[in-house]
């Protein structure tokens, strides 16, 4: 039983992806009651903010040791959002 007021996910509003980019800490949703600092994941194409599939959505001890850090990483893609359950350290060139 669905709690009122909440909508139905379908197949199509998650994504299964492979991204690489660099961890970061900044503001995210500045003016919003959801404003906070958030971990991103920059890419060439979109920030992303970052998410652990099982970990805290708001304070993650394991994404934190990342910022700063360029990963590969893979996840399901849900609008901004990327909730990885595999990540490495990419190769420094």
């Amino acid at each position: 039983m669905m709690k009122k007021g909440a909508q139905e996910q379908t197949p199509g509003q998650y994504k299964e992806a492979e991204v690489s980019g660099k961890v970061i800490r900044q503001p995210y949703a500045v003016g919003s009651k959801s404003e906070r600092m958030a971990i991103l994941l920059r890419t060439p194409d979109e920030d992303y903010v970052l998410r652990r599939r099982g970990g805290n959505p708001f304070h993650d001890p394991e994404l934190e040791k990342l910022v700063g850090k360029q990963i590969n990483c893979s996840g399901v893609l849900t609008d901004h959002t990327l909730i990885i359950s595999t990540w490495d350290e990419a190769e420094s060139s």
